[in-house]
């Protein structure tokens, strides 16, 4: 058999052997720590963005879900002011200005990203105001209204009072009417002892009317210490049996009942609340008179105060 050679490992060899395999050893642990060190690296990386990525996405679901949160509050607060009711113009004038900055809100609302937080914050903050407002407006009314019921109530009060004075006013004057009336007719002169008599133009008594050319009208103006003193008109007025009233030439006229009516003669005296007799002569003209009876009412301070008659044959 041929003889094998056998190779033989010196103790240098071996020391170029271990010198060879530890250099391979350590780049092979170098390249492993590398990519271990790559790998671990990627692994943070991927991972910080995916819970980025999800930290992002949970913020725009809240955000969005605030916006529409936000939008529902919007309308709600426009349903409030749209229920405010008030009276007052001016109230009414900056009712309807909040109501039309609320719409212009909602609409920029609308156009605001979901992702937009910032925005979105600034439009709580504008509801927040706005809500505050509203409560101003309706705190406003209300103190108005408190206002308007109390003075409704003063006023009933008022008008009650009103009213009871017109009613104690009314009865007060119609007592004042009734005592004014009792003193006027309290202050009346009275004519008593009233008569009349004819006489002829010798001055005779007569008692035929183709005769009578006079007729003296008698009597006594009464005692009143209430009447009005001073000189006074006493008028008669005499009417023929055919109810035609005998009158003077002039046909001069007095007051008497807010009108004016003639009268058959006149005489002046001064009265002092005392007694006084008197005659008032009416002066016929020829022809004038004729049978029958005359009668003959006695006016002073535009009263009648007395009466008489006559017969003629």
């Amino acid at each position: 058999m041929p003889c094998q050679t056998q190779k033989t490992i010196t103790v240098d060899n071996l020391k170029d052997f271990e010198s060879t395999s530890g250099g391979s050893n350590k780049k092979l642990i170098t390249i492993i720590v590398v990519e271990s060190i790559l790998l671990a690296v990627m692994c943070v990386l991927y991972f910080t963005k995916t819970y980025t990525s999800h930290i992002q996405t949970i913020t725009i679901n809240q955000v969005s879900e605030e916006k529409d949160s936000l939008t529902v509050q919007y309308h709600l607060l426009l349903a409030d002011y749209e229920n405010i009711e008030t009276s007052n113009d001016s109230i009414s004038a900056q009712l309807e200005q909040e109501k039309a900055h609320i719409k212009e809100l909602m609409d920029e609302l609308k156009a605001t990203k979901s992702e937009n937080k910032a925005q979105i914050n600034k439009l709580k903050k504008e509801l927040k105001t706005l809500r505050d407002v509203m409560k101003s407006f309706v705190h406003t009314i209300d103190s108005l209204n408190t206002l308007n019921i109390q003075l409704t109530e003063e006023n009933t009060q008022v008008k009650k009072q009103i009213t009871a004075a017109k009613q104690e006013n009314k009865q007060l004057t119609k007592k004042y009417e009734e005592a004014a009336n009792k003193v006027a007719k309290a202050s009346v002169i009275k004519a008593i002892d009233a008569s009349m008599e004819s006489y002829t133009s010798k001055g005779k008594p007569a008692t035929k009317a183709k005769k009578a050319k006079r007729l003296a009208v008698k009597f006594t103006l009464d005692e009143n210490p209430i009447a009005p003193q001073g000189l006074k008109n006493v008028y008669i007025r005499i009417v023929n049996p055919d109810g035609l009233m005998l009158v003077n030439k002039e046909q001069d006229t007095f007051k008497f009942e807010d009108d004016k009516i003639t009268f058959s003669a006149l005489r002046q005296v001064d009265y002092k609340g005392e007694k006084i007799e008197m005659i008032i002569y009416y002066e016929c003209e020829e022809g004038e008179l004729k049978t029958g009876t005359y009668k003959t009412e006695i006016f002073c301070d535009g009263s009648m105060i007395g009466s008489t008659e006559i017969a003629l044959k």
